[in-house]
């Protein structure tokens, strides 16, 4: 059987990738990508694995050899045992940002926007789903709102640079944009009473020995989700919403919104996955994996997965368990996947509260982006 092939950013794929992704999944093994120079998994067997084995695959790429600069290290790109301190506090503090007081926030700001919404078909990511991520990021973790004028291009670049395999220039403007926002929240930071949460999770990581470069590049990714993987998958959310003609109001009930939240998540992936190296040669699922190989573990083809989901490519609102990857596994998980969840539901709650559908003028667009898959436009109306 001739292996398919996996070009991220064809125009085919970045309208529909899960035909390719299952085509790639029926191989029933990993697949080389020369474009990659990596191996490529979809089954959520192989993915999980691989992410609860750090042993073999490392997310810290210095340990298959490669050089990393200080500003690319953060709980993210860090193995344990180093990766344990800091991923222990970032998830203490960000659990203690979801609260009651919180979710009134966001449910009274999203009751405004979409009050505010303008009458006919907008573009719903820039009238609503960007805004309200580039919103609420700052209101829940305690900074002042962002001058966008300065964030957005920095955030921008690093999202650019997430493909830089693809398009390797990126990769220095990233970079530079990383130390530019760590520096930028080094000042936020020096600015805020002691008792808020990003001083104690500071002086919390400092206390348990973590480098100061790796707590401030850490919280970077906080402020990065507001800018990739919150407003994509809010705005994911929505398009399924549409694209499905959803009536949240007749197949949702309050309790189970957190449920249909992360159905949508694994529906439509917001980071389509992510890599490791291999820190030795090994076999792989009959793969014979040589030590500094990628392996990609593409999330959004392990969550569309028949031997795990029933019913993958539709949705079903109370799912449960739902033991989707949309935010990875193991001790990478995202440890911001609270907070992704908590907004969702709330948009969702509108939704259904009010019953709106959202009704489509027509298909969204997506981004040319690999790793975040997120819209550009989606033409739609929320209306009974």
């Amino acid at each position: 059987m001739t292996a398919p092939s996996y070009q991220p950013l064809d125009p085919q794929t970045l309208d529909d990738p899960y035909p390719v992704f299952r085509a790639m999944r029926e191989q029933g093994r990993p697949v080389w990508n020369e474009a990659l120079d990596s191996w490529v998994l979809t089954s959520y067997a192989h993915c999980r694995a691989v992410l609860s084995d750090p042993v073999r695959f490392a997310a810290d790429f210095r340990r298959a050899g490669e050089t990393v600069a200080d500003v690319g290290l953060d709980v993210h790109t860090i193995d344990p045992p180093e990766h344990t301190a800091i991923y222990s506090v970032l998830a203490s503090v960000i659990n203690k940002m979801v609260t009651p007081e919180l979710s009134i926030d966001v449910r009274s700001k999203v009751e405004a926007m979409v009050d505010d919404l303008p009458a006919g078909p907008v573009n719903l990511i820039e009238e609503f789903t960007e805004p309200l991520a580039r919103w609420f990021i700052p209101r829940a973790i305690g900074l002042p709102p962002f001058d966008l004028d300065v964030v957005a291009p920095i955030a921008d670049a690093i999202t650019a640079a997430m493909d830089s395999g693809l398009n390797p220039a990126a990769r220095e403007p990233g970079i530079a944009a990383q130390g530019a926002l760590a520096a930028l929240i080094e000042e936020w930071v020096a600015d805020l009473p002691a008792d808020q949460h990003l001083p104690m999770l500071v002086r919390k990581a400092s206390d348990a020995g973590v480098p100061r470069h790796i707590i401030m590049n850490s919280m970077r990714t906080l402020v990065v989700n507001g800018f990739t993987a919150i407003p994509a998958s809010l705005g994911n959310a929505l398009h399924a919403v549409g694209q499905h003609r959803i009536r949240l109001a007749e197949c949702t009930r309050p309790g189970d919104l957190p449920r249909t939240a992360h159905e949508f998540f694994r529906y439509e992936a917001a980071i389509q996955g992510t890599t490791r190296l291999a820190v030795t040669d090994t076999d792989l699922f009959g793969a014979p994996v040589k030590r500094g190989q990628g392996v990609l573990m593409l999330f959004a083809a392990a969550n569309r997965d028949p031997e795990v989901f029933a019913n993958p490519d539709g949705i079903t609102p109370d799912r449960w368990p739902n033991p989707h990857l949309a935010f990875g596994y193991g001790a990478h998980a995202c440890t911001g996947s609270v907070l992704a969840a908590l907004l969702l539901r709330e948009v969702l709650s509108v939704l259904a509260d009010r019953k709106l559908m959202v009704c489509l003028d027509r298909p969204g667009v997506h981004k040319r982006l690999a790793t975040v898959r997120t819209l550009d436009t989606l033409r739609a109306e929320l209306k009974e």
